[in-house]
């Protein structure tokens, strides 16, 4: 499972992400990350999951999941194990335009 420390790493990287500024997410506090990243066999809550919906970015969220091989965590709005079944064209794809 991912700690707030890992969530607090990849925060301080952001700036080399342009798009973390404009997620959806991004407003949260840190410890608010931390219910993007639930325990294998739990599903994501309902107010997480309604965040990545609308998120302006959650293309570029679900890419660097995959660019950087993060198997834990919803990114994009999409599950450690959706992923895993998915190459990035397609899981991109599914999120439509």
């Amino acid at each position: 499972m991912t700690t707030l420390r890992d969530l607090s790493a990849f925060i301080e990287g952001s700036p080399d992400h342009e798009w973390v500024g404009l997620a959806a997410c991004g407003s949260l506090n840190i410890d608010q990350l931390d219910h993007f990243f639930v325990e294998a066999g739990r599903t994501l809550s309902r107010h997480a999951a309604l965040i990545c919906l609308a998120c302006p970015v959650r293309r570029n969220c679900l890419q660097y999941s995959y660019d950087n091989d993060i198997a834990a965590g919803y990114f994009g709005g999409m599950s450690p194990s959706k992923r895993r079944t998915m190459t990035c064209e397609q899981a991109l794809e599914s999120l439509g335009s």
